[in-house]
């Protein structure tokens, strides 16, 4: 099949007719689109056979868009499958724009109670089955064993491989519960790497025995899991290439589970930049089946044309049959393998009632709060409901979450105190930062005044860090402010290991919604 032909402006020229499309292609591809509206396009490839569709923050922003938008794409092809990025905690789409109700997988492994864990996949589950979604991508196997890790951290639920373990069958117990198909990654493990594989290609060094010993040992549960996500990782004790489109990873997952492993193998999105830069997108696609995969994430459309994602992937691979590089029949079989195994799920889905999406929310709500309450550790925190002034020292993008607002300050104006980000947060890594303290702070809340009802003064400083060890530029800004502020409260958001060795500390364990009012309230009440 000749490549489709395309504008100066990237747009196909051709009549994107639902005849034009492959449907052994569109059998092994799971498709983003951008905006909360179905496109035109989407029902024209849906008709045509498309297997799977996923959702990212920017097409929900609410769960009542989410759930309007599957129900949608279940309409047009009842046997397409919904999937979304839910892990819950800093990685949230269903609640992109205020923050995920749930704790994150570090605070469930922080509380090591392993009901409490299966309580809150269960209570995901059903939110996502209140919004007729099919697949989540979780839970995440993966063993934070670098604290420098700037992609996994506090995602992980611990850095223990037995701990992990547990906690990841059990939330994965939850999920499919409610009805919902499961989806281990990353397959072999990102958790040994400071290099994020949504900017460049990770290589972890180990060798097989250290390797297999911290973090392929979780993967014994994948059996138990509907499907395992592959990663863009280079492990060179296994082989060359990175793992989602090398052929040396799918007889490693083989000899992880102790015999042939039955379920889907789903790569991580191919339009990030270890894959897409270097063999190039269109060639990973390709790799990526022949290297075993059964069901390709394209990857987000935020910021690329998504027609055109689509296009590129359904035509590389019907180029690849084309010169003999892959036989027809072997995609044939894998997109009716990958039918087979999403019908599954479909079938499971329906067989499993969904509850209202309110009580699930407010369920969710309920016991992330209780969670998170038992995850967060403080020393010498103790905070008054005087005004405070947060300052946010993180730096690194954190591309696996997405763009979040900053939910300290929401989460301090929830409980009472007048809190604000200072207007020159910029100047902070400079020689002699300005003084944070004394300046004016505006009602959190609408109505709220100080006791006299003048203007209230700051007295009380917070800074948010991530990685302060390992991002030069955060570890610098935090040094600053605390030459200048020593009696300011850190409120660390990512993992233990990774926080500074600041005497006034508050380990939250994730940056999300429900993490920042447990922190609060535990500043507020005091020392644990």
């Amino acid at each position: 099949m000749e490549p489709a032909s395309w504008d100066a402006h990237g747009s196909d020229v051709d009549a994107w007719d639902a005849h034009s499309w492959d449907a052994d292609a569109l059998g092994v591809l799971m498709a983003p689109f951008t905006g909360t509206e179905l496109p035109d396009w989407v029902g024209e490839v849906l008709d045509a056979g498309l297997a799977s569709v996923i959702l990212f923050g920017h097409n929900t922003p609410d769960a009542e868009t989410a759930r309007r938008l599957a129900r949608e794409i279940h309409a047009r092809s009842e046997e397409c499958v919904v999937a979304i990025d839910e892990e819950g905690g800093d990685v949230t789409r269903l609640q992109a724009v205020t923050g995920s109700f749930l704790p994150t997988a570090w605070a469930l492994g922080e509380a090591d109670d392993i009901e409490l864990t299966r309580e809150v996949g269960k209570a995901l589950g059903d939110l996502l089955a209140a919004c007729d979604l099919d697949l989540d991508l979780a839970p995440v196997l993966d063993v934070s064993t670098d604290p420098a890790n700037p992609v996994i951290g506090t995602r992980a639920f611990g850095d223990d491989p037995d701990r992990v373990a547990a906690h990841a069958k059990a939330f994965a117990t939850g999920l499919m519960e409610a009805g919902l198909g499961t989806c281990a990654k990353h397959f072999p493990g990102h958790g040994a790497t400071a290099t994020d594989s949504h900017t460049a290609l990770p290589l972890i060094g180990l060798d097989t025995r250290q390797f297999e010993r911290e973090h392929l040992a979780p993967w014994r549960i994948a059996p138990w899991l509907d499907s395992v996500m592959t990663a863009h990782v280079l492990v060179p004790a296994y082989g060359a290439g990175p793992a989602s489109i090398s052929p040396w990873s799918r007889p490693l997952l083989d000899r992880a589970v102790g015999g042939t492993y039955q379920g889907l193998v789903i790569t991580d999105a191919l339009d990030m930049a270890a894959v897409a830069a270097d063999p190039g997108y269109g060639e990973s696609v390709v790799r990526a089946i022949e290297a075993g995969a059964d069901l390709l994430c394209l990857g987000t459309s935020l910021r690329r044309d998504d027609q055109q994602m689509l296009r590129e992937a359904h035509d590389a691979l019907l180029g690849a049959i084309d010169s003999g590089r892959l036989p027809r029949a072997t995609l044939r079989a894998r997109a009716e393998r990958t039918r087979s195994r999403l019908h599954s799920l479909r079938i499971r889905r329906q067989f499993v009632p969904a509850p209202e999406l309110e009580e699930a929310l407010r369920r969710a709500e309920q016991l992330g709060a209780a969670a998170a309450a038992r995850a967060v550790r403080a020393r010498n925190a103790a905070l008054t409901l005087d005004p405070a002034v947060v300052v946010d020292l993180r730096v690194r993008a954190q591309h696996a979450s997405g763009a979040r607002t900053q939910q300290l300050v929401e989460a301090l104006r929830e409980r009472g105190v007048q809190a604000a980000e200072p207007d020159y947060p910029d100047q902070l890594g400079q020689a002699g930062p300005p003084d944070l303290l004394g300046q004016v702070v505006p009602p959190g809340l609408p109505g709220q005044l100080s006791p006299s009802g003048q203007q209230s003064i700051a007295t009380q400083l917070l800074a948010i860090t991530r990685l302060p060890r390992s991002d030069p530029e955060e570890g610098q800004r935090l040094a600053a402010l605390l030459a200048r502020h020593p009696e300011a409260i850190v409120v660390h958001t990512g993992v233990p290991d990774a926080a500074p060795g600041h005497r006034r500390l508050v380990l939250a364990h994730g940056a999300g919604r429900t993490m920042m009012r447990a922190a609060v309230d535990l500043m507020l009440g005091g020392q644990r």
